[in-house]
């Protein structure tokens, strides 16, 4: 009867494990406002196609953005993986840097409205020579950003952050647009400094090679979700701990008295060990993957 007991209390253990570990691992990364194509945004813009598909399925991929530019002392080349390729093409983008302003305000660099102009002093877009459109976030989604890009015949989008962050997001954008360009989303700091040099109407180069590639979907959890599980998972722990300890004592000293050993205690220690173990591996999991490795 105590071992019937046992078992049904420890299979509850298990399933309430299995239930958290099935919630826990379906999180994923979330986006931001214009991460996300609207299909009516798109719709209200002369180049949109609420039709168009939208995947998060390809390996992520980041990218060095190497930069020329000529100071006093002479040309200084700076190389930084600080870059991290949205959706689409995957692929190396080079020419002069331009930081992109609309017609009607000088000030708007988000790209959200053609025509293009440039922020040299005669506002003009480089002709026959490929170049970079350097573009804020914000405003309007990235995929129309880079529509508005492609449609000025650049060379690659590079798209830095309109706030303060350690990690790069991963720009949602078409998979069956067509376009053969390269978009990518790097930091505010980067994207300010870039800006910076390119004032006095100073020329940049940019050219963005592929750094690495992961297979792995990146998935975050944040730091409350990582301490329940842990927390619950030690809860249960204690007390199954504790009831194992005080029926084994129990049942020592049966074993003691009757000086044998019954096979149901023999099958009850086996069960408990390989909870554990599961148990065990379950939680390293989550730290491993979500937090602390």
């Amino acid at each position: 009867m105590q071992f019937a007991i046992c078992i049904i209390a420890s299979g509850r253990t298990m399933a309430l494990i299995f239930t958290l570990s099935h919630m826990f691992s379906s999180v994923t990364s979330t986006s931001a406002p214009e991460d996300i194509p609207s299909g009516s945004a798109l719709h209200h813009t002369a180049f949109g196609d609420s039709g168009k598909q939208f995947s998060d399925d390809a390996p992520d991929s980041y990218a060095y953005i190497n930069v020329t530019y000529k100071t006093e002392i002479g040309w200084i080349w700076e190389q930084s993986e600080a870059g991290r390729y949205g959706g689409g093409n995957i692929g190396p983008a080079f020419g002069y840097l331009v930081h992109v302003s609309s017609e009607a305000n000088p000030h708007d660099h988000t790209g959200c409205q053609l025509p293009f102009k440039s922020t040299r002093s005669d506002r003009r877009l480089p002709r026959g020579e490929p170049w970079i459109a350097l573009i804020k976030r914000g405003r309007c989604n990235f995929e129309i950003k880079v529509e508005n890009a492609y449609r000025s015949n650049a060379s690659g989008v590079l798209v830095y952050n309109d706030r303060d962050s350690t990690s790069l997001d991963k720009m949602k954008l078409s998979t069956d647009s067509g376009r053969n360009i390269s978009a990518i989303f790097t930091y505010k700091l980067k994207g300010e400094q870039l800006a910076k040099l390119l004032e006095n109407d100073s020329e940049v180069l940019v050219h963005i090679t592929v750094a690495s590639r992961s297979t792995v979907r990146n998935a975050t959890i944040n730091r409350t979700s990582v301490l329940f599980v842990s927390i619950t998972f030690i809860v249960l722990m204690i007390i199954s701990l504790a009831w194992l300890v005080f029926y084994y004592v129990q049942r020592f000293r049966y074993i003691h008295a009757k000086d044998r050993l019954s096979v149901s205690s023999f099958m009850l220690f086996y069960y408990f060990n390989l909870s554990y173990i599961l148990l065990s591996y379950l939680l390293v999991s989550y730290l491993k993957q979500y937090y602390l490795f």
